[in-house]
């Protein structure tokens, strides 16, 4: 899924928050400084022009546009663009008392001192976050991984494009080169970049590595190149064509310019900003509601799981989440120690038809000796129980509440290309096919069919229906093993 850019103001809504935040507090300030003591008539003059300074302020910003580029800016640019746009929208604000004839009654002392203190303010927040943000993006954890697959002459010119702005949301990751004759040359663009060669090594590249997103400039054997744009979307892979290069039919494609390339973009679902924020907001809304039943579950599980199974009451395990990224995923303990170990001597039990494992009356499952569904292993299994730590996870930000359950690395590693579309978006505590029959489906390609469907269609709605219906299904305990 490929999150498409805001208009500037709604891209930067943070820095526009902290802007009113900063206009309020330095009013405030200058009202205090100049009149402590003064009649409440005068205070609610004043309150009221706190609101009309807030109107004013967004209709400076959606008019000037004052947060292109803000993020690359330099301290001393930075300044005069704040001092700008506080300017104007004092200006303003007097210009409103001025019509509403009350510039005799109100201080000009406030509106002065409001002014250099709102520009002080602006300046010295802004920095401050910007560099926050600079930092929080340009990690890598953050940054999405690109590949570039082009010519060896056109490499060097493509690479430089793409480049230019000093704030990046995407890394270079890898380079595929589609020349015949440019085998071996593997310093051509820098150090720690991987250069692949050929169709085969490149979509075996992809099905092992971190790709996010991939840059296609090239110009010839357009069939081949077409086939690889089928396969990177059938991937859940974010497509980037630069204009020399066509195919049709491209799903939910539109005009970019990423860096100072132009490109037609394309991905089998997309996503505005606001749509993420609000999906974010929800998984950490969620995750503190979720860690505090947590903890009340860990007052009575941990002591049952600790009797009946000495060993910790937390189980960790590497799991791979979006695009091939790992993490450790964590869980009430519902198994032995030797889980793991024993899973090899039970694999011709499996009843998952593909790359999962999944068995009735699991022996490895605390207190199964005492019979089917028996123990405090299977208790927290049924009810779900055993998942509510990974509400630690989403707050983290490895997982989200709503998407697709992420696979351990032994399930990756043996994932055919198409199966990786299930990692295109955050995995997520459940998903579709979890509450479609959770564990009464055993087809393996059922469930990457019920994953692909979530994502090609995914939105909040879909979001919030999948989430009623978790609840609905664990409660009632369908499907759940």
């Amino acid at each position: 899924m490929y999150r498409k850019k805001n208009s500037e103001w709604l891209k930067h809504l943070d820095f526009e928050i902290l802007d009113i935040i900063c206009l309020e507090i330095a009013f405030m300030v200058a009202y205090f400084f100049r009149h402590v003591g003064l009649n409440f008539y005068m205070a609610k003059l004043y309150m009221r022009l706190c609101i009309v300074l807030v109107v004013i302020d967004i209709a400076v910003l959606f008019f000037t546009n004052n947060y292109k580029g803000i993020i690359q800016r330099n301290h001393w640019q930075e300044l005069i663009a704040v001092a700008q746009h506080i300017t104007i929208v004092e200006f303003l604000l007097l210009l409103f008392e001025y019509l509403a004839q009350e510039t005799a009654i109100l201080s000009r002392t406030v509106f002065l001192v409001s002014w250099w203190l709102a520009i002080a303010l602006c300046f010295i927040c802004r920095c401050t976050w910007k560099n926050f943000v600079r930092r929080r993006v340009m990690s890598e954890k953050n940054q999405a991984s690109m590949l570039l697959i082009t010519t060896e002459n056109r490499l060097g010119e493509l690479a430089a494009k793409l480049r230019q702005k000093n704030y990046r949301e995407f890394r270079i990751g890898s380079v595929s080169i589609l020349d015949d004759n440019a085998y071996g040359k593997d310093n051509i663009i820098e150090a720690n970049i991987p250069i692949i060669y050929g169709k085969d090594s490149l979509l075996e590249y992809i099905r092992q590595n971190v790709v996010d997103e991939v840059f296609i400039d090239v110009y010839q054997d357009k069939k081949q190149l077409t086939e690889l744009t089928d396969i990177f979307l059938q991937m859940g892979i974010v497509v980037h064509v630069g204009m020399g290069f066509l195919p049709e039919n491209l799903p939910n494609a539109f005009m970019e310019r990423i860096g100072e390339a132009d490109a037609i973009t394309a991905s089998i679902n997309t996503a505005t900003g606001w749509q993420l924020s609000v999906k974010r907001i929800t998984d950490i809304v969620g995750a503190i509601v979720g860690l505090a039943i947590m903890g009340v579950a860990f007052i009575f599980v941990a002591p049952i799981i600790k009797k009946q199974s000495p060993g910790p009451v937390f189980f960790k395990q590497k799991r791979v989440g979006k695009n091939g990224r790992t993490f450790y995923i964590y869980k009430f303990r519902s198994m032995y120690m030797d889980a793991e170990e024993r899973k090899k001597e039970l694999m011709a039990q499996n009843e998952m038809q593909g790359l999962m494992f999944k068995m009735d009356n699991d022996p490895r499952i605390i207190g199964s000796e005492k019979g089917p569904g028996k123990g405090i292993g299977n208790f927290i299994r049924k009810t779900s129980i055993d998942e509510l730590p990974q509400f630690w996870n989403i707050l983290k930000g490895d997982m989200s509440l709503i998407g697709t359950r992420p696979p351990t690395v032994n399930e990756y590693e043996q994932y055919d290309l198409h199966h990786k579309i299930r990692l295109s978006m955050k995995p997520g505590l459940t998903g579709m096919w979890q509450v479609s029959g959770r564990s009464d489906i055993t087809d393996f390609e059922e469930v990457v069919r019920l994953d692909t469907e979530y994502i090609e269609h995914w939105s909040i709605g879909l979001d919030l229906k999948i989430l009623f219906k978790t609840i609905k299904v664990v409660f009632e305990g369908e499907g759940s093993k």
